[in-house]
């Protein structure tokens, strides 16, 4: 993982259109706002949070209008010129399509997480975004909900139905805009920014999928993603992030996948080709912790069912016997006992 979240060239090329379209030349827009142009020579290159933040007030300036973000999604009409885009225009439905992007969805783009998730009889496709330069800004959120439905569109040659649209900034004077790009009701403040819309659509087709072509995008996908995080297998990421992030409680998988920058959903997917669970992963960390305390005669019981996160001492209690067959008081007296055998 890299320490600064960052976007690909390619997801903002729309932005950079728009100052073509305006007589501007995007390497003399980048210039004005203290980026190298160089940046713009494969499409692959990065683009730091703060310097999405710079474009998108670039832009903003220029159209003296503060919902450019919405007009920016509005104008996507092509598909990603790189390999997530081949991904999804040969997935099945959108529902495949969607579980494609969630998985890879860093290939492009590592400030936000995309989750997926049925309630009920709705279909909620959320935002989360994680980069604090990023987090609840107006132009950022709406071109990404923009542009979502505009992919959705693209992908399926269909304009879905919305029942709701979520945003997580205040809600402007002015929502007009909102109204007629999403033609549903309209929340903002909330906790993530999402699309609502009935579960069936997952269902819709993709237009002119080739399965053959999928699978090979898709190993390259996987490939891109394994180069992309190094050689460090999930268990261990997740491992060295519970650690880390422990402090009296266990960080909960919500919290880890954060730190990874992919969705719950991802990250259970790839620790279960790696034949283990967060779960697993978890209680494997409280076991060597409480090992590791009770071969120690300065810790009491109750501190080691405190420090690996347990609120009582029983649920410890049953916990170490379901994993050693012995009660932490007895597994302490048979461990120094071996100890002054030896």
């Amino acid at each position: 993982m890299r320490n600064e979240s960052s976007i690909s060239v390619t997801k903002m090329s729309t932005v950079f259109n728009f100052f073509e379209v305006n007589g501007i030349k995007r390497e003399k827009a980048l210039e004005t706002i203290g980026i190298s142009p160089s940046i713009l020579e494969s499409p692959d290159n990065r683009l730091t949070a703060d310097e999405v933040y710079k474009i998108l007030q670039e832009a903003m300036r220029l159209a003296n209008n503060e919902s450019i973000g919405l007009y920016l999604g509005e104008l996507l009409s092509k598909g990603f010129s790189n390999i997530l885009g081949y991904v999804l225009m040969n997935c099945r439905t959108l529902g495949d399509a969607s579980e494609k992007y969630c998985r890879y969805e860093k290939i492009v783009d590592e400030t936000s997480i995309t989750d997926v998730r049925i309630e009920g009889s709705f279909a909620i496709v959320s935002i989360t975004t994680i980069d604090r330069i990023l987090l609840n800004n107006r132009q950022f959120s709406d071109y990404k909900i923009s542009g979502l439905l505009s992919y959705i569109k693209m992908l399926t040659g269909k304009s879905i139905n919305l029942n709701e649209v979520h945003f997580t900034h205040r809600k402007p004077k002015d929502i007009s805009e909102y109204k007629r790009i999403f033609q549903c009701p309209v929340y903002f403040e909330k906790q993530v920014s999402a699309l609502v819309f009935d579960n069936l659509l997952l269902n819709l087709p993709i237009i002119e999928p080739n399965n053959n072509l999928l699978d090979l995008f898709e190993k390259k996908a996987q490939e891109t993603i394994e180069l992309y995080d190094g050689d460090e297998t999930y268990s261990k990421k997740v491992t060295r992030i519970i650690l880390k992030e422990m402090n009296r409680d266990m960080p909960s998988i919500k919290v880890v996948a954060r730190k990874l920058a992919i969705s719950v959903r991802s990250l259970q997917t790839y620790l279960n080709k790696e034949q283990t669970s967060f779960t697993k992963i978890s209680n494997d960390i409280r076991k060597d912790i409480a090992l590791q305390c009770l071969n120690d005669n300065n810790a009491s019981i109750d501190e080691i069912a405190y420090i690996i996160g347990f609120s009582e001492a029983s649920a410890f209690h049953r916990a170490f016997k379901k994993w050693t067959s012995l009660t932490p008081s007895e597994f302490r007296v048979a461990a120094h006992s071996s100890y002054y055998i030896q």
